[in-house]
């Protein structure tokens, strides 16, 4: 009868010992902040420390997980940013300056950097597109293994490929909703910074 009770302790034990750690190494300290009826900031590590009538004004603060870098710094060209993006298709990685757009919905790369990551779009299946100016124009889409950006990253993420390269404007393509979409983040123009949440 004990050894049965014995058995199933030490290995609940073990499971326990086994799971811990994995939450130990994902584990984060989120702070919050008020300020009380004297004008004083007060800030605690444990939300259930703010006072009740304070709650509704309380200001989060999220901090990531030890070793990950909560901004990527931008290149701001007047109401533009320019992100550093790394994209990783097969065999090949490379770094390219992506303009965040907002209105894209799928992240588009110019055929300059296709080949560079050694992108043959000859095969690739081919979409409609409908550009800025409200030309539709047909573009081949493909996977590349990973868009990066920063501590953030999305697999097997689908990019189309403008067919020719226009003038030169200073970045590769643009960084679409299907990364952005997936990560909660603020764009400091002023200070040139994406701040992920």
């Amino acid at each position: 009868m004990h050894s049965g009770w014995l058995k199933v302790f030490i290995i609940r034990s073990l499971l326990l010992m086994i799971t811990l750690p994995a939450f130990a190494l994902t584990a984060r300290a989120d702070f919050f902040q008020y300020t009380d009826q004297e004008g004083t900031v007060v800030m605690v590590d444990d939300e259930s420390k703010v006072p009740a009538y304070y709650r509704k004004k309380t200001r989060t603060t999220r901090v990531a997980p030890a070793g990950e870098s909560r901004t990527t710094s931008v290149r701001a060209r007047g109401n533009q940013a320019i992100v550093p993006v790394q994209i990783r298709y097969r065999n090949a990685t490379v770094d390219a300056w992506l303009l965040l757009d907002t209105g894209a919905t799928v992240s588009v790369i110019s055929k300059n950097l296709a080949d560079r990551l050694g992108i043959k779009p000859d095969g690739a299946e081919s979409r409609l597109s409908q550009l800025a100016d409200g030309r539709v124009i047909e573009t081949p889409r493909m996977r590349v293994d990973y868009l990066a950006v920063g501590p953030k990253r999305t697999h097997n993420a689908e990019v189309a490929i403008l067919p020719a390269n226009g003038p030169a404007m200073g970045f590769d393509g643009l960084l679409g909703m299907n990364f952005l979409g997936e990560f909660r983040y603020r764009l400091d123009v002023n200070n040139q910074i994406i701040e992920w949440q």
